[in-house]
């Protein structure tokens, strides 16, 4: 082992050769991660700028626009490939739909009396460029709810019966948007996938450059390293 001296003697010979070395490099693109692991690499598809406006209710159905829009927004937002955006000009692209129909169906029987419901929505949505008003990709889904069907004991009751199945119902078509959200949802993030939406202004960031002055011991693939020999 050597004593403090001679370490003291190797790291200021270690500084000075540091020191003037004479080197550079420049490392483009994401480079090494730290703690080991793959490289971090840009994701070839980049995220879709989206404004989703409210959509349109050709149904009997009160107000289930509101809740449909609600849906789509929550899917877009938390699905990946798109950052929904609350005002049109910060868009890209912009999103139209509607609430096609509606249809409610009985799904179980007991003694002649419907037990269960089903209900069935179906939702067309469009995206549209937000310049140009090309059509970029259109989808077609249909969300299904059920529901329970409350009977009252007797006559009295049947008021609170018609009331409470109502409110079960409402719940239950909500479900169905939230379906039909779903899968919109799926099928726009496999035609992102596919690179079927181009960048927008915001959506390209320069790849980062980092200047250092000294040498690179291990460089990685995508680093290169300049040499300066002293004249």
């Amino acid at each position: 082992m050597m004593d403090g001296r001679a370490a003291t003697m190797v790291v200021v010979v270690l500084g000075v050769l540091v020191q003037g070395c004479g080197y550079q490099f420049s490392v483009e693109g994401p480079g090494p991660r730290i703690g080991g692991g793959p490289a971090l690499t840009d994701d070839a598809a980049p995220v879709v700028e989206l404004a989703i406006r409210n959509f349109r209710n050709r149904t009997f159905h009160r107000n289930l626009e509101y809740a449909c829009t609600r849906a789509m927004r929550q899917e877009f937002t938390v699905g990946g490939g798109t950052r929904v955006v609350a005002d049109d000009e910060q868009a890209d692209y912009v999103m139209e739909g509607e609430i096609i129909s509606v249809t409610v169906s009985s799904l179980t029987f007991s003694t002649n009396v419907t037990r269960e419901r089903r209900v069935e929505m179906v939702v067309n949505a469009t995206v549209k460029h937000r310049r140009t008003g090309d059509v970029a990709w259109t989808g077609t889904a249909t969300g299904i709810g059920e529901f329970f069907v409350n009977r009252g004991p007797d006559v009295e009751g049947r008021q609170d019966e018609i009331q409470f199945n109502r409110v079960l119902q409402d719940r239950a078509l909500e479900r169905a948007g939230q379906d039909a959200a779903e899968t919109l949802a799926v099928s726009f993030r496999e035609a992102w996938r596919q690179g079927q939406f181009s960048p927008g202004p915001s959506s390209s960031v320069a790849a980062p450059r980092i200047l250092a002055s000294c040498p690179v011991l291990s460089p990685t693939p995508r680093t290169s390293v300049l040499v300066r020999v002293p004249g």
